[in-house]
């Protein structure tokens, strides 16, 4: 099988989710699909033309195995099951994608992240913070210790316009959540304007 994913993985993410699923229990290949719907809420609709060809490298590889159920109404139905080369190779992979995320989330932490705030609050206090933000951006600084619930430090935020403002409300798994997010172009220092050279002095010719 051809690698697909970064070294030491033989397969790509399709496949990955197509055994995660079947090391739940053996599923046909609808049953996939709309399983691979309801898993991302609908922001990924998974097509045929991509499942079953993983489907068929993964069998040819020797992951999964399939029998056919003939119906006598409504079409005949291929189930998928996950051998035990499948789950080996499923335990392994899995392992490869927690590293490579674990390398992945301390570089944004270390490079990227300067401040990051996660606590559980009351509707109330949510509300309060909401409110304090908002009258914060109208302001050319935003002071967090003003923001945030228990922060003393101060940590300065200097917005510029135009602002992009992203809002989305999505569920994850039994948790519903929304995600906001306020995005700028950092202005740069002034750049000191050049300065005319003077004229060259004419002389006048005597006369």
């Amino acid at each position: 099988m051809a690698a697909t994913g970064p070294r030491g993985m033989k397969i790509g993410a399709v496949s990955l989710w197509l055994l995660l699923l079947l090391s739940e229990k053996p599923m046909y290949g609808y049953e996939v699909i709309r399983e691979l719907e309801k898993r991302f809420s609908g922001y990924w609709r998974p097509k045929t033309g991509t499942i079953y060809p993983a489907f068929e490298k993964l069998e040819e590889g020797g992951l999964v195995t399939s029998r056919i159920e003939f119906r006598d109404e409504g079409l005949d139905r291929k189930h998928y099951a996950l051998t035990e080369k499948g789950r080996t190779e499923l335990a392994q992979t899995m392992s490869h994608w927690t590293k490579m995320m674990e390398v992945l989330e301390t570089y944004r932490e270390v490079h990227e992240s300067i401040f990051r705030y996660k606590d559980r609050l009351s509707k109330q206090e949510t509300s309060r913070v909401l409110v304090a933000l908002g009258e914060e951006l109208g302001r050319r600084t935003v002071d967090i210790s003003k923001v945030l619930p228990g922060r003393q430090k101060k940590i300065l935020i200097r917005p510029t316009e135009p602002m992009t403002f992203k809002l989305l409300y999505a569920k994850e798994e039994d948790e519903l959540e929304v995600h906001m997010e306020l995005k700028w172009t950092p202005s740069g220092p002034a750049r000191p304007r050049a300065k005319a050279s003077p004229r060259p002095k004419r002389s006048r010719p005597n006369h």
